[in-house]
Parts: structure tokens; C-alpha cells; sequence
């Protein structure tokens, strides 16, 4: 909320000052006698963008529609003078010019601009001469104002990822939880629903991200040329979420499938299946949560996120280890004749959740963008190998710890072992 507020106000006193400035300019360049030059200032206010790339784009389309707008109505003025009709047919050539130019959201502004020329009763070359090097300035001026004072908006998405993977930890938390304690009603729906709503937050996530890759393109700042690989650190990261999140969507969809046949059903109605599924929710939690650590150290200055990797590493191979528990349990009811679809639906839903936050992917991700985007500031190719090696060792350690105790299980239960 205070990163929103600074934005807003920065914004607010950029577009005054460069407005201002830009009238100034005006009444400096331009001959005086004539009608105040307010063209300037306006155009100003709608060139300057919060990143240099929309400001210059902006621009040149303004200038465009402006100068188009201001021609025709020139040329009708000189040629049929002005009626109605002479006023239609303008609009209409203007609309035409507009959009064989090709300035999209700028093509109403080709007619307003010849509107305008008539309104002031400057159709004529002087006059047009004078609206077209008003634009020009009012141009030139916003594009200096970015240039000299741009906007860098990759904090306000780092915050967005931020916010939308620690409501995911919350939300799979909640579900462990429940899962683990008394079986409530509607639970699986409560769930499902937030899931939803989840999964539409994203497209307003998505489009901040989308604002902080804008922001540093052609961005003269030296900070933002540091953070040119930043907006490929939150991309990485913003689609891994959104995977997760369609796994997760279809984890409470299979749940409130299991809910709506109520005391039939086989997932919800079974305390040991409900502590088992729980458990491995925690471990995904838990691993969430890590992932969120390891995308913010990616995006630190001089960013070492060893410690990260290896606590997202151990993290999931804790789920890993708590998903095989659940799958054997499941395969028991299976094999003992309880054939229900949803087992294999929620097992292959659990699987894809931990699939997503494997370390593996967001260090091969790192070093792609190393290699195509030149940031040389992170993790080198042999510090990744030693990490993905030692994760790898801890995978097996815990596997073979599993397998130990499945042993000692079977054991104890085998009568002959025990006499």
C-alpha cells in the first residue's frame, strides 16, 4: 500500500511539473500574439507513460494524430470553407487518416485535433504551423520528463508475487489443517471456491508484472539496467505460481467431487486418507513458502540464494517423503478392492504440486536467462550443479530412510520375525 501511495504521488508531480514546464516552453518558442498555447500542455499530459518505451510510443502516435487532424481540417478550411457537411467530412477523413496510420487508441484524436483548429479559428497555415509545434513541444517535453526522471514499477510486481504465493501457503495450510482436524461441512466447497478466486487474482498479478517489464525497457537509469533481469526472475516465477495454482484448482475440485457423495464418499469420510493428504498439504505449504523465498533472493542485488535452493530443496523432499506415505496408502485401498477414480486424480494432483517447486527448474530458469540476458550477477553454472548435487544426495537420504522404516514396519508386523 505505501510502494502504491509513493507511486501515485510520484506520478501525480511528474505530470504537473512536465505540463507546467511544457507551457513555458511554448510561450517561450512560439511567437507571441496568438492564442495561449495549450495545446502543449495537454499533449504532454497524455505522452508522459510510466515507462520510456510507452512515453516515446506515445509520442510519435500523438504527433501523428495531431498533425493529421490538423492538416485536414487545413485543407477543408482553404478549400469548401466551413458548414455541417465541411465538418462531417473532416471527422470522417480524419477517422480514415487515423486508422490507415495505424494509432489505435490515439485515432480519436486526429478528429479532435482538426475540431479544435476549427474552434479556435486557426485553419489556416500559420495557425497549423503554430498547433503542430505545440504538439512538438508538448512531445518533447514529456519524452525528456521520463528521460530524466523515469519510473522503475519492479517493486510494486515483486510485491503482487509476493502477495499471491503467500495467500496460496495460507490457503493450502487452511486445507491441511482441515483435513488434519474434525471434517466440517461444505469444507471441500469453501476450498474449491478460494481457489477459484485465487486463480482470478493472478490476471491482476500478471498485468503488474506485465507494467514492471515495461518499466525498464529503454529505461536510462542505471538501477534499472541492474533489474533488466528482474522482470524475468517475477515471469519465472508468475508462471510457476500460475501451474501450481491449476494443479491446486484441481485438487478442491476432486475434493468436493469426494464431498458431494457424502457419507459414500471415500477421501473426506475416512479419517486416515484425511490425515495422510493433510499431512502432505503441510509439506507443500512448507515448500510454498520456501519458493517464495528463493524468487525474492533471486531478485537482490547481488543475489546468492544458495541458502534458498537448499531450504526449498530439503522442503519438498519433506513432501516428497509424506506423498509416497500417501500413495502407499492409497494403493492398499486399490489393492484391496476399493477402486474410487478420485484416488488416482488426487494423487496425480499432489504429485504436479510438488512438481512445480522442484529446484531444479528455477535454477535451470536462472540460468537461461544468465546466458539470453546477459546477468552476470547470478548464480554461475558450477555453484548450481554443487546445489542440484546436494539436493539430490538429500532425495536419496530420504528415500532410503523411508524405505528403512517401511521395513522395520513390515517386520514388526511379520508374527514369525517377532517369535
Amino acid at each position: 500500500m505505501a510502494t502504491e501511495v509513493q507511486s501515485a504521488v510520484f506520478r501525480i508531480a511528474r505530470l504537473t511539473i512536465t505540463a507546467t514546464l511544457s507551457f513555458v516552453l511554448a510561450l517561450t518558442i512560439l511567437p507571441p500574439g496568438g492564442p495561449k498555447p495549450l495545446l502543449s500542455p495537454l499533449t504532454a499530459l497524455l505522452v508522459v507513460q510510466f515507462s520510456v518505451y510507452q512515453t516515446i510510443r506515445a509520442g510519435i502516435l500523438r504527433v501523428a494524430a495531431v498533425t493529421s487532424g490538423v492538416l485536414v481540417a487545413v485543407m477543408a478550411s482553404s478549400t469548401i470553407g466551413f458548414s455541417w457537411w465541411t465538418l462531417g467530412l473532416t471527422i470522417l477523413a480524419a477517422l480514415v487518416i487515423g486508422h490507415v496510420l495505424r494509432l489505435r487508441e490515439h485515432v480519436l484524436e486526429a478528429p479532435i485535433s482538426a475540431m479544435l483548429i476549427f474552434a479556435l479559428g486557426a485553419a489556416s497555415e500559420a495557425g497549423a504551423t503554430t498547433r503542430v509545434l505545440e504538439t512538438l513541444i508538448g512531445a518533447a517535453t514529456g519524452l525528456a520528463a521520463t528521460l530524466l526522471v523515469p519510473s522503475v514499477r519492479v517493486r510494486p510486481a515483486e510485491e503482487a508475487v509476493q502477495d499471491i504465493t503467500e495467500k496460496l501457503r495460507r490457503l493450502i495450510e487452511e486445507i491441511a489443517d482441515g483435513l488434519r482436524g474434525e471434517r466440517a461441512e461444505d469444507e471441500a466447497a469453501r476450498w474449491q471456491d478460494a481457489a477459484e478466486q485465487l486463480a482470478r487474482e493472478i490476471g491482476r498479478t500478471d498485468r503488474q508484472l506485465s507494467a514492471a517489464e515495461e518499466s525498464v525497457r529503454l529505461n536510462p537509469r542505471t538501477r534499472a539496467r541492474r533489474l533488466i533481469d528482474a522482470g524475468v526472475a517475477l515471469r519465472n516465477a508468475m508462471e510457476t505460481i500460475e501451474h501450481f495454482t491449476l494443479s491446486l484448482r484441481g485438487l478442491t475440485r476432486s475434493l468436493a467431487d469426494d464431498e458431494r457423495f457424502g457419507e459414500h464418499g471415500r477421501l473426506l469420510t475416512e479419517p486416515a486418507l484425511r490425515r495422510e493428504l493433510g499431512d502432505a498439504l503441510a509439506g507443500i505449504a512448507a515448500s510454498i513458502a520456501a519458493y517464495g523465498r528463493l524468487a525474492r533472493s533471486d531478485l537482490a542485488r547481488d543475489a546468492r540464494p544458495f541458502l534458498a535452493e537448499h531450504d526449498l530443496e530439503t522442503r519438498v523432499d519433506v513432501a516428497r517423503e509424506r506423498r509416497a506415505r500417501l500413495t502407499r496408502r492409497l494403493h492398499e485401498r486399490a489393492a484391496s478392492g476399493d477402486l474410487w477414480p478420485l484416488y488416482g486424480e488426487v494423487s496425480m494432483d499432489v504429485d504436479r504440486l510438488i512438481e512445480h517447486l522442484r529446484v531444479e527448474h528455477r535454477a535451470r530458469a536462472r540460468e537461461h536467462w544468465r546466458r539470453h540476458r546477459g546477468a552476470a550477477r547470478h548464480l554461475p553454472a558450477r555453484p548450481v550443479r554443487v546445489v542440484q548435487q546436494a539436493g539430490h544426495q538429500l532425495r536419496r537420504a530420504a528415500e532410503s530412510a523411508a524405505t528403512a522404516a517401511d521395513r522395520n514396519a513390515r517386520e514388526s508386523d511379520d508374527p514369525d520375525h517377532r517369535h
